[in-house]
């Protein structure tokens, strides 16, 4: 992806910045397709809670995770293993109890505490929204899971297994809190700006967005990946290969679609004259060609060079040396159910002809 000055757009709606991310897995630790929230409210908390409450409610379905910590406790009933030094320590031998410590087997795990104390601090929020009830239920529930408070530290020494793949997004929002403090409006606002003044991240974000968006909601029997593709079919030492940002694949019909992150998606000639990127048309253009002359050769191929919009969305169908290619300006501040809208009808959009 080209260099773009992505600290000179207009800021994005916190809330489609949040679910962008989310999307792309920038934020997480692994690059795994997750369900982003759709319609719930503008504000960064507000978004937070509905996405924790959901996931919470995702994880009671399969049942939360359950596993074995140590407890200890002083008994008439010894078990596990006896502290004597304990015992002695405590004054409890003379009422016939000993200090035990035991392996208990129960929901108190290390990732229904940091779930337990992110759902506990979204509650927290000022401003009441139909997920904060549930939130608060959530809390209530989980009595048996010990209380932590969220840090760096607790996140990064999480077990990671595919067992607990369901609890992503609450690792994902367990971060944003830790990054953001108590999160408000105002701190929402804080994060956005830092993530979108990131130029390297943000051009990063949004291919990612796209591609990830794609591949969760492609229709069926539709693929949505990223293409390695070469110059000749026989490797050669010293030439590097070509990658695409998404290559779509249906029915023998290959769409690719380049992202590029950056205002203007035209540049001004000497002479004043508009005209799109040519440094972004010779990419396309050697992706297409490479992937028409590479068997099996598809029916059909066409591209797609996809810009932020902070307007209004626009689109221009172009011939590129006999390949049908859409120039299309995705706009980033629309409400997200119009977003997705747009940006699935530019990925599976059949209808591509010159």
């Amino acid at each position: 992806m080209t260099e773009g000055r992505a600290q000179s757009l207009p800021p994005i709606p916190v809330a489609n910045l949040l679910r962008i991310a989310f999307y792309a897995g920038d934020l997480l630790d692994e690059f795994d397709d997750c369900e982003a929230a759709r319609e719930d409210g503008a504000r960064f908390d507000d978004v937070l809670q509905a996405m924790l409450a959901r996931a919470a409610d995702r994880i009671r379905l399969r049942g939360f995770e359950r596993g074995y910590s140590q407890d200890e406790e002083l008994t008439t009933r010894p078990r596990g293993r006896m502290l004597v030094a304990e015992s002695i320590a405590s004054c409890a031998i003379p009422t016939r109890r000993l200090a035990c410590r035991f392996d208990e087997f129960g929901a108190d795990t290390a990732h229904n505490r940091v779930l337990k104390a992110a759902a506990r601090q979204l509650a927290r929020t000022s401003d009441e929204s139909p997920a904060k009830d549930g939130l608060r239920a959530l809390v209530r529930e989980m009595r048996d899971v010990g209380d932590v408070r969220l840090s760096r530290r607790l996140l990064s020494a999480l077990p990671r297994s595919i067992a607990t793949r369901r609890y992503r997004v609450v690792r994902f929002i367990a971060r944003l809190i830790v990054d953001s403090g108590q999160p408000d409006e105002r701190l929402g606002e804080e994060w956005a700006r830092r993530l979108v003044q990131d130029e390297v991240k943000m051009r990063k974000v949004f291919e990612r967005f796209v591609r990830r968006y794609g591949r969760a909601h492609a229709p069926r029997g539709t693929s949505v990946g990223r293409s390695r593709l070469h110059w000749s079919a026989a490797e050669q030492p010293h030439v590097g290969g070509l990658e695409t940002d998404v290559t779509i694949k249906h029915d023998g019909a290959v769409r690719i679609v380049e992202c590029k992150y950056m205002r203007e998606w035209t540049s001004s000639s000497p002479y004043g004259e508009e005209s799109f990127h040519a440094a972004h048309l010779r990419q396309i253009y050697a992706y297409l060609a490479r992937t028409h002359d590479t068997p099996p050769a598809p029916k059909r191929v066409d591209g797609v060079l996809l810009y932020p919009a902070m307007d209004e969305a626009t689109e221009q169908l172009i011939d590129l040396g006999g390949f049908a290619v859409r120039v299309v300006r995705l706009p980033l501040s629309a409400p997200w159910s119009e977003l997705t809208a747009r940006l699935e009808r530019v990925l599976f959009r059949n209808n591509v002809h010159l």
